[in-house]
Order: structure tokens, then C-alpha cells, then sequence
């Protein structure tokens, strides 16, 4: 792979909010630090599970410079840029670099769609923007159910084709296992990863990296298990049960209710509208379906 470091188990965090929805750094500063020091490789602040499309770049860059002046690693950050805009998105990788992180993952914009062409065009114009104060390395963000945008083979030869020394890997959130194995046995030289625990085992054997994604918020221990033992077939089950409730329960609504339960902090189930925190029936049977499968605070 062009990047060997990049792999593992990589955690979608969480964004933590005051009151007021501003970030609250100290509880994200420690967040990241339980995950890392649980096993993980590195820990992706505002991507989607972080509520990043909901955040101002300028929010979004106040809070990595304060969680680097907070002693954060930021070498083991690797921020999600979610913007439409061009200036935006040149704008907070810019300030990824400048904060000391290892790498950006960079959504395609959304909004418009377009085709693969003006796809490629767009990453284009966002590294000739930014190639004289950087050149961090880039991971590719595919979502579609989200952004509308597939990376497609030939989308990612496009793009590699004309800027292959910044692109290290890409993101794939499809829960799709069989497009996962297509991209990495396509892309030998790039850090494939998932980001759904049930591809991870599957991913693994076909030349995948790991998996960036939400769940190890809750369950870093498990997955790092997982992804040293991809065989283990009681760990993947437990993972797809919790996975499963996760999503009925509104996903990232879901783990940042988990957290706050079991960390005893009411203020990190806190999400910025329009999304709801998850109470009552929903988060009972969520902790329920956890306790099932064998999960519990000290786990």
C-alpha cells in the first residue's frame, strides 16, 4: 500500500456538544485519547458520524487547533472534509495539514450530482488550489446513499490517473461487500477501508486495510479483536447484532446515546438539530439488544 501506516480499526468519532452546540473539546480530547489507547489506529473527527456536514468550517478548524492545544496526538487525526464548496473544502484541508494531521478523508461534494468527469474535475480543483500550502495525503469518501456520488473504478483511475502520489485510500461506506473486494483488488496501492463491521472480515482476506467507521465508539476493544482475528465468527456475529441495532436506532443518534450511558455523561448524547437524541423505549431496547450480546460498561 502507498501509505502502510494507514490501517486498522479507525474510529469515526462522535463530536461531543455544549449546551450552546458548540464543540466541547475537553470531552472530545478525551474521547479520542480512550480510543486510541483501546487499540485504534487513528480516530476521523467530523465526518458523518461526527456530525461534520453539520458543522462550519470554521467551527470544524477551531476545534483541531484546540484539541492540538489540548495535547491531542494530531498524527493520529484524520479529519473528514464535508463540504460542496471549492473554497470550503480547500479552506479546511489546508487547515488539516497546518494542525499536524496524518491524512483528510474528502467527501465529493454533494447537492448537484454530476458526472464522473466533473467528479475528477472537482478534485482537480481542490489539490491545484491547495498544492502551495500542502501536500497532505488524501483518502477518498464514498457514500453515496449520502453524497449521491459512487466512486466507480473509473472514477478512482480518473483521479489517480492525475494526482496518484496524494490519493492513499478510500472510504467505502456502501455496506456493499462485494464492491469493498472490487476496490481493493483493484486498487492494490491504496488503503481500502469499510466502514461496516460485517465487510471487515471479508475486506481483510481480499487485500483491505481495516475499517474507518462508528462503531468503535462503543466497541474499539471488539473490533480491534475482530480485525486481528478476522475469523473469529462469535465476534463478527455479536458486531452484526450491535450493528443492527445501531441502525434502528438512527445510527450516530444511537452511539452517542450508548456513550452517555455507559460513560454516565448525560451531555454526550447531545446532537445538533435537526437530528434527536435517542430516549426512552428507543435507547432501552438499543442497551438491551447490547447486554444480549454480551456487551456491558466494563467491556
Amino acid at each position: 500500500m502507498a501509505a502502510a501506516d494507514l490501517k486498522g480499526v479507525i474510529t469515526a468519532s462522535i463530536t461531543p456538544f455544549a449546551p450552546d452546540f458548540s464543540v466541547d473539546i475537553a470531552r472530545l480530547a478525551a474521547h479520542s485519547a480512550k480510543l486510541l489507547e483501546a487499540g485504534g489506529s487513528f480516530v476521523s473527527t467530523f465526518g458523518t458520524t461526527g456530525e461534520g456536514a453539520s458543522l462550519s468550517t470554521r467551527e470544524k478548524l477551531a476545534a483541531l487547533k484546540a484539541l492540538k492545544a489540548a495535547g491531542a496526538d494530531m498524527s493520529r487525526q484524520i479529519p473528514g472534509v464535508m463540504t460542496p464548496t471549492l473554497d470550503d473544502a480547500a479552506e479546511m484541508l489546508v487547515g488539516i495539514a497546518e494542525t499536524g494531521c496524518r491524512a483528510a478523508l474528502v467527501l465529493p461534494p454533494y447537492y448537484y450530482g454530476t458526472s464522473e468527469a466533473g467528479i475528477a474535475g472537482w478534485y482537480d480543483a481542490l489539490i491545484e488550489r491547495t498544492r502551495s500550502a500542502t501536500d497532505i495525503d488524501i483518502l477518498l469518501y464514498n457514500i453515496p446513499q449520502l453524497s449521491r456520488i459512487r466512486f466507480t473504478a473509473d472514477l478512482v483511475k480518473s483521479i489517480l490517473a492525475q494526482h496518484g502520489s496524494r490519493i492513499v485510500g478510500i472510504k467505502d461506506s456502501t455496506g456493499d461487500v462485494d464492491n469493498g473486494v472490487m476496490l481493493a483488488r483493484t486498487f492494490p496501492e491504496l488503503s481500502v477501508f469499510t466502514g461496516d463491521d460485517r465487510v471487515l472480515p471479508t475486506l481483510l482476506a481480499n487485500g483491505g486495510a481495516g475499517m474507518i467507521g462508528g462503531m468503535p465508539n462503543v466497541f474499539t476493544r471488539d473490533l480491534v479483536a475482530l480485525y486481528n482475528n478476522p475469523q473469529n465468527a462469535d465476534l463478527l456475529a455479536k458486531q452484526t447484532t450491535r450493528i443492527l441495532a445501531v441502525d434502528k436506532g438512527g445510527s450516530l443518534v444511537a452511539l452517542k446515546a450508548a456513550l452517555a450511558h455507559y460513560s454516565g455523561d448525560d451531555n454526550l448524547a447531545r446532537v445538533l438539530p435537526p437530528l434527536k437524541s435517542l430516549e426512552g423505549q428507543g435507547l432501552a431496547d438499543l442497551l438491551a439488544s447490547f447486554a444480549q450480546s454480551g456487551f456491558s460498561a466494563a467491556a
